[in-house]
């Protein structure tokens, strides 16, 4: 099968499109920088990355990029908005324009990449745009599935890592609130396994599954274990909420991408977590546990 895939040049979209590599499909990569990522990409058996952008392309160009792909898998998206166009031009607005192209380019599969924790009257922005998004989909005559991963761990995570280079570098490590609330993540090639598993099961066509991982963590849980498994002892500080608005605020007006938005700050006053037995069931593996990947990632028992 031929297949469309937008942000194949992130770690999710890499892990997908190898994955599809695989089982055979042959994949054009969205890319806003496509020549950068070609090397890399097109490592991959059947991967060619492809230039366009789903907040600045046309439906037209984007249909004309598509032209005869059967399936369409939409992973681009954003978790901090600057230097950006933001959440609302690249999860809703891009949602529409690369769903217009896919019915245009007469496409028979639609898999979407929302995010656990999406849904009606969401207090973060970020989940806001990405039901919006969610909602455009289900409007589709294109056969769809949704996918709603929690936090999503890997070699090139931006959760995991930078908590793993606090701790390497500090005494004390951040930690935003309470610490109580839940996170379930899920690996990266799971994510993977499952957009690659639904092309082969019609049975998935018309259904979400939310992903995560076996177990839920509570956030300061998780931090110390990813201290332990670096072999660190670290102090565990907490931040209050307010305060961690206004440095998110400051970090905001300083150059380069901030450690932490607003955003997520209220995105972890909440639990992110999930039943994994419908993916389970429908895609037949075992998620891999967090421990697991933290012992091989870091070296320590």
């Amino acid at each position: 099968m031929k297949v469309f895939v937008t942000g194949g040049s992130g770690y999710v979209g890499e892990a997908v499109l190898r994955h599809l590599s695989l089982s055979g499909h042959e994949c054009r990569a969205l890319s806003r920088e496509a020549e950068a990522h070609r090397r890399r990409l097109t490592a991959l058996p059947g991967v060619y990355p492809v230039r366009g952008d789903v907040t600045a392309s046309s439906v037209d160009q984007l249909a004309g990029l598509m032209a005869k792909c059967e399936a369409v898998v939409h992973l681009a998206g954003i978790i901090v908005e600057k230097g950006t166009a933001g959440f609302e031009a690249v999860h809703t607005e891009g949602t529409r324009r690369v769903l217009a192209a896919a019915e245009r380019a007469k496409a028979k599969r639609f898999l979407h990449m929302s995010a656990l924790g999406t849904r009606e009257n969401a207090v973060a922005r970020y989940h806001q745009t990405k039901w919006a998004a969610e909602r455009i989909v289900r409007g589709s005559q294109i056969p769809w599935t949704v996918f709603r991963p929690s936090i999503i761990f890997g070699e090139r995570d931006e959760f995991l890592n930078v908590f793993a280079g606090i701790a390497r570098r500090s005494p004390a490590v951040p930690v935003i609130g309470p610490g109580r609330g839940r996170l379930q993540p899920i690996w990266v090639e799971d994510v993977a396994r499952c957009f690659a598993g639904a092309l082969a099961r019609p049975e998935t066509q018309g259904q979400s599954y939310d992903l995560g991982g076996e177990r839920a963590y509570a956030l300061e849980e998780l931090l110390r274990m990813v201290a332990a498994a670096l072999g660190k002892r670290r102090m565990f500080i907490h931040l209050p909420v307010p305060l961690a608005r206004l440095q998110a605020r400051l970090f905001n007006l300083l150059p380069g991408k901030p450690p932490f938005t607003e955003d997520q700050v209220t995105m972890l006053g909440e639990d992110n977590v999930c039943d994994p037995g419908p993916m389970k069931r429908a895609f037949g593996f075992e998620p891999r546990s967090l421990e697991d990947y933290l012992k091989e990632r870091f070296g320590q028992g």
